[in-house]
């Protein structure tokens, strides 16, 4: 290369080899092109070498952000099976297997709770491992009746701790991860309750990378994948004692299980790049590896190579045309620097982009906790809105109720007036006695109300049941005799305590009385008919009315938030809601059928205080 070096000589005139080849330009050019090939032949690795380097940075920081993801899904979801092992009903219905009323209540939970947490399914299984309630009880390919006794989370969780699996699910056919815990009575397991969240939302939004994204897990199969053909593909061949492993577990289907063919080959420190079986040399991927947080996983990106050499050969091409222009003009030379300042400015832009991705993503996880800050928020409101509501629709037939009182205050207070300035004292006082009577009448409503407005602060005691549906028969008296309804008390007899809180069972009374009176409305008969049962574990309120009963299609939703048969403005339907989600809390359940007779029945059951399992 000295002998092409550019010197100056006196007189502005320049020696060496380039005088020649300035006089003849048929050397000059093949000179120059020679030039050109040498230093290509010399540049081009090391140009591939820097831009293989640069990819595999960029393929690392999309590795980062796959592999943050994948783990803070898991460490998310991994906390939830504890937390809905401890629901009292899933014991009840593990503990009492026969009683096949409380499995219809646990698969509807299950199913709102799998909802709500945003999994595929909930489901809970007896020590056999035999499912005995499940979230998709609904679908075709449900769990109940399917025993997974030979999965390893059930084995673990069954042991006393929490498990977690990935496999292939051998009903739905779908890759998932599964994560288990035991359910608990005392210090003794008595079945497992087990999640399961499908992977194919994390894969989602993986194809529109240009990359080829993949987590392995510890056998080295390809368990996620950006590309469908990858997936349960082993990147080695497995071992014996691997494949009768998983045929055991029944983790993935065998027939699936064939290596990726792929054949690995380095190409410069740290760098190593993979070639599809059969396919050129242009077409191989270069491949970066990470582990993850879970013991023995890793994630791997594919970077496709061809784009990198051709980067690296453009840059070549670009460097020679850059050295010609330098021999040509300066000018050309002013041009190369501000083609390389583009190129870094693409770069620092680049990396601008996958910082504002991190950004957008905690942004992201803030908002959903203020969202699931204000749901809690709102869930606590709506109950006092259902009582201020229910309030509301009393005021009229409440003004009418304290105004009969004040007008006989007024009467007797002007008749003892009189007595007194006849001298009649005996009358007089008659007559104030009265007064005090309709005062303490009026006193008594307005306690009632106010107690029923309170916010419930109350913790779970020994409730009296029927005390408690007298004073809700009190509360909503007016109403009922403005609309002509007649209210049926069961006679007086030993007083039964249930496990509740007063003035939370009052909402419920005054709700069922309020929807009976409102069902009856166009009816000729108009009479509610309470009864009360005491039972030696559990106490019962049936409230009966008169109506049309419940409609055939309505049972399954009656029980929802802001759902009602009512016409519009009427109601908001969250009285029902409202009262099953109480009853819920004090371990008790609500119940609506048809009377035989005409009319529907609603049954409050609640645990009988001083029971085996009431506290």
């Amino acid at each position: 290369m000295d002998e092409f070096a550019i010197a100056p000589r006196r007189g502005g005139v320049y020696t060496g080899r380039m005088s020649i080849l300035a006089d003849s330009p048929v050397l000059a050019v093949g000179a120059v092109a020679t030039a050109f090939g040498l230093l290509a032949a010399i540049a081009f690795p090391r140009a591939e070498a820097l831009f293989v380097d640069r990819a595999r940075g960029e393929a690392a920081g999309v590795l980062r952000l796959v592999v943050d993801a994948v783990d803070r899904s898991i460490e998310r979801y991994a906390a939830l099976p504890p937390l809905v092992a401890d629901d009292p009903l899933l014991g009840d219905v593990l503990r009492e297997a026969g009683n096949a009323g409380l499995v219809p209540f646990a698969n509807e939970k299950l199913r709102i709770m799998g909802l709500s947490l945003g999994v595929s399914d909930v489901y809970l299984m007896d020590r056999r491992g035999m499912t005995v309630a499940a979230s998709n009880y609904r679908r075709d390919a449900s769990f109940l009746g399917r025993s997974f006794s030979y999965r390893p989370y059930f084995v673990d969780a069954l042991a006393g701790g929490s498990a977690f699996f990935h496999a292939m699910g051998t009903t739905s056919g779908e890759r998932g991860f599964y994560f288990a815990a035991p359910v608990l009575d005392g210090i003794e397991v008595i079945g497992v309750l087990a999640i399961k969240v499908s992977v194919a939302g994390i894969e989602t939004a993986w194809p529109g990378t240009g990359r080829e994204i993949l987590v392995v897990n510890p056998d080295g199969i390809v368990f996620l994948a950006s590309r469908p053909a990858f997936r349960l593909r082993p990147l080695a061949p497995l071992g014996e004692g691997q494949r009768a492993r998983i045929a055991e577990t029944r983790q993935f289907p065998l027939d699936r299980l064939e290596p990726l063919p792929l054949s690995p080959r380095v190409l410069a420190a740290r760098a190593v790049a993979v070639t599809p079986e059969g396919a050129r040399d242009r077409d191989a991927y270069l491949a970066v590896s990470a582990p993850m947080a879970l013991a023995g996983w890793h994630g791997v990106v594919l970077e496709p190579m061809g784009p990198v050499r051709g980067r690296a050969a453009g840059a070549v091409g670009f460097g020679a045309l850059v050295l010609a222009a330098l021999l040509l003009t300066a000018l050309l030379v002013q041009q190369r620097r501000q083609r390389l300042r583009l190129l870094e400015s693409q770069v620092r832009a680049r990396t601008t982009d996958l910082d504002a991705a991190n950004a957008s993503l905690r942004r992201e996880v803030r908002e959903r906790k203020a969202t699931e800050d204000r749901l809690r928020r709102s869930q606590k409101e709506l109950v006092q809105a259902g009582k201020l509501a229910a309030l509301g629709k009393m005021s009229a037939a409440l003004s009418h109720e304290i105004n009969q009182p004040l007008a006989a205050v007024k009467s007797y207070a002007d008749n003892a007036a009189r007595f007194l300035e006849r001298g009649r004292v005996p009358e007089a006082g008659g007559n104030i006695a009265r007064i005090s009577e309709m005062a303490d009448r009026m006193a008594g409503i307005s306690r009632h109300l106010r107690e029923f407005a309170r916010q419930p602060g109350e913790r779970l005691r020994a409730t009296p049941v029927r005390e408690t549906v007298v004073k809700a028969v009190e509360i909503v008296a007016p109403q009922m005799r403005e609309r002509g309804v007649r209210v049926i008390l069961p006679p007086p007899g030993d007083e039964a305590e249930a496990l509740g809180g007063a003035l939370r069972l009052q909402q419920v009374f005054v709700n069922l009385l309020t929807n009976a009176a409102d069902a009856m409305a166009q009816g000729d008969r108009r009479e509610i008919e309470i009864g009360i049962l005491a039972g030696a574990a559990e106490v019962a309120v049936a409230v009966r009315d008169h109506g049309p009963g419940i409609p055939a299609d309505v049972p399954e939703q009656m029980f929802e938030a802001f759902f009602t048969t009512k016409e519009a403005g009427v109601g908001m339907g969250l009285g029902l809601s409202i009262s099953y989600n109480i009853v819920e809390d004090f371990g008790g359940r609500l119940t609506a059928a048809n009377h035989p007779e005409g009319g529907a029945v609603f049954t409050v059951v609640l645990r009988r205080y001083g029971a085996e399992g009431a506290a």
